[in-house]
């Protein structure tokens, strides 16, 4: 029993189904398909391409990534400008509280942030502040009903730290009703309300400022009717029963360094520059001592951060462009061998992580700090270690970098950080850029009638040599900027010339915050335009390859039609044969 080989069906695109090789035993069909396949080569090559191309676009876009992650470690490493200091990690503090009485949490709290100066201060907490409250006399509960009626009706006005409004009571209103009303009026009065069950005979009412101290103390009139002095709140229309008031709402004192001072709120928030003071409860006599220090610890994590930031990027790269030691050839996974952008982001900062910071100054008898290597951070060499992932990474000595910053705190910030000094307390830098440069701004600043009329400087590079002079520098009211991003802030009076300089020092963090800011450019970064042109290429592979498919699509119908008409010929011409060969046999049976 003989099958039917479906394979060799083919169905053309008018709908006519045709037997491949029905006639001349040529499977012309598959004849026709290795003749595409062969005219698709190009194709075919084109998408390999598209897929590498994939391949390398997924890889840049997690460089991509992890480049971002080394940009947001030096966030707080590069000397960025605020006014509070808190952008730049070496100013960050930690507080050391203790007490010669009861436990020093117990009675105070305090923060401190990065504009807070180191120092030490004695506390001492004779009363906090408290909220003014008071009652009303107990009020008789008819049994089982817990909602008491009030005798008399009449209007009362409350009156607390943020205004006064008017309560009216109405006849057969109870405690409840009245505490609401007063609730009601609450955000206006800046007083509240609740009440009390005594018993199941009796409750009282009590009220309460919603703030601390003296001048958000309560006070109430009756206004018609006699409510509040019935309630006993009120001894005549005016006056508050002494005999029932709860707190008398007293503002917060404590006394610092000898210094007695008073607010109306628990929190002291101005106090002392960068100090945040809550106090939790008053114990005259005890003094507590508040030290205030450098928390070196934020810095060093900021650094070990930079530093597996750093290696991250320098084993992902060593990764996609490594060479197996013993073929010479790429790994499996070295898809960005050869890639001119990413050569050009390792080169970059290992020329960073390598070099000096431009311009700081010199310790007193020292060589100040230049180098990373000189605070414990130092390159694995080349070929130094047994896992090549590790090669050209930073390794870190963790002892001599807790030694540079228990020691050296302020040139160890210097190596990182941009930093920009003034001889004058009126002049203040207030920004910078990448074009900023290292050295000594001379600024001439030309003022009269309590403004800026112009600014002039000449600029000197660290060793003293003269860069540019006579440079115009912008002014808008009291800001001044330099054409390479320099900024400062002027606060003197305006009323005289002045000559102030200005000296610059480039870290090695704000290098390479800089650097990476450019590599992630948008726009002109280098990552940006790696992908962008790969992207690009890909695009364009498509669209050949999609060309080339639509012309091999005609062609093979064109083909397919040529090898049906062969097979439509050779059909009609054995049925020719067939018919010759019948009449021959006819004739030679009838001789």
């Amino acid at each position: 029993m003989s099958s039917l080989n479906l394979n060799n069906i083919y169905v053309g695109e008018n709908g006519r189904v045709q037997l491949s090789g029905g006639s001349s035993n040529i499977d012309f069909v598959d004849t026709v398909d290795k003749m595409i396949a062969a005219r698709r080569i190009p194709a075919d090559n084109l998408e390999t391409r598209i897929e590498e191309n994939d391949e390398k676009i997924a890889a840049l876009k997690e460089l991509q990534t992890l480049v971002g992650t080394l940009k947001d470690s030096m966030a707080n490493l590069y000397g960025a400008t605020s006014f509070d200091n808190s952008k730049n990690i070496f100013e960050a503090k930690q507080i050391f509280a203790s007490s010669d009485g009861s436990d020093a949490a117990s009675l105070i709290g305090v923060t401190a942030s990065n504009a807070a100066e180191t120092g030490s201060y004695t506390f001492e907490i004779n009363q906090v502040a408290s909220r003014h409250k008071l009652s009303s006399d107990t009020q008789p509960v008819a049994a089982g009903d817990d909602i008491t009626g009030i005798t008399g009706t009449g209007t009362f006005t409350v009156t607390g730290g943020t205004g006064s409004s008017t309560v009216t009571v109405a006849a057969g209103d109870t405690l409840q009703d009245i505490r609401d009303k007063i609730n009601n009026i609450k955000d206006s009065t800046g007083v509240q309300a609740s009440v009390v069950k005594v018993s199941d005979t009796e409750s009282t009412l009590i009220l309460t400022s919603t703030e601390e101290g003296e001048d958000n103390r309560m006070s109430f009139s009756d206004d018609s009717g006699n409510v509040l002095q019935s309630l006993g709140i009120l001894t005549d229309p005016t006056t508050i029963d002494a005999a029932n008031v709860i707190d008398a709402g007293n503002n917060a004192s404590l006394t610092l360094d000898g210094i007695t001072v008073t607010r109306g709120s628990n929190e002291f928030s101005d106090l002392v520059d960068g100090l945040t003071i809550s106090l939790y409860d008053a114990e005259p006599g005890t003094e507590i001592t508040i030290e205030i220090e450098q928390d070196l610890n934020q810095a060093k994590t900021a650094i070990l951060d930079f530093v597996d930031a750093y290696n991250a990027v320098q084993t992902f790269i060593n990764e996609k462009t490594a060479i197996d030691a013993t073929t010479g050839e790429a790994s499996d996974d070295a898809i960005l061998l050869g890639d001119t952008s990413v050569k050009g982001i390792e080169s970059a900062l290992q020329q960073i992580a390598g070099s000096f910071a431009n311009g700081v100054t010199d310790r007193a008898g020292k060589d100040d700090y230049s180098v990373f290597a000189e605070i414990g951070l130092d390159f694995v060499p080349y070929g130094s270690n047994q896992d090549p992932l590790l090669d050209k990474t930073i390794q870190i000595d963790e002892t001599a970098l807790n030694e540079a910053l228990l020691n050296e705190p302020d040139e160890v910030m210097e190596l990182f950080l941009f930093r920009g000094k003034s001889d004058d307390s009126d002049i203040t830098m207030t920004g910078f850029d990448s074009q900023t440069q290292a050295g000594t701004y001379a600024f001439n600043i030309e003022a009269s009638g309590g403004a800026i009329t112009g600014v002039t400087y000449d600029l000197f590079d660290p060793e003293g040599n003269v860069i540019a002079t006579g440079k115009n520098a912008t002014v808008s009211g009291n800001s001044i900027r330099t054409p390479d991003g320099l900024r400062l802030f002027y606060s003197g009076d305006g009323n005289a010339d002045s000559t102030v300089n200005v000296s610059t020092s480039i870290g090695l963090g704000a290098q390479f915050y800089f650097e990476l800011d450019s590599i992630l450019d948008d726009e002109e970064g280098t990552l940006t335009q790696a992908i962008s042109e790969l992207e690009t290429q890909t695009a364009s592979h498509e669209e050949k390859v999609e060309r080339i498919d639509e012309r091999l699509a005609r062609q093979r119908e064109i083909l397919m039609d040529k090898f049906i008409a062969m097979e439509t010929a050779l059909a009609r011409m054995q049925n020719i044969q067939d018919s010759l060969d019948e009449m021959m046999a006819a004739g030679q049976d009838s001789s």
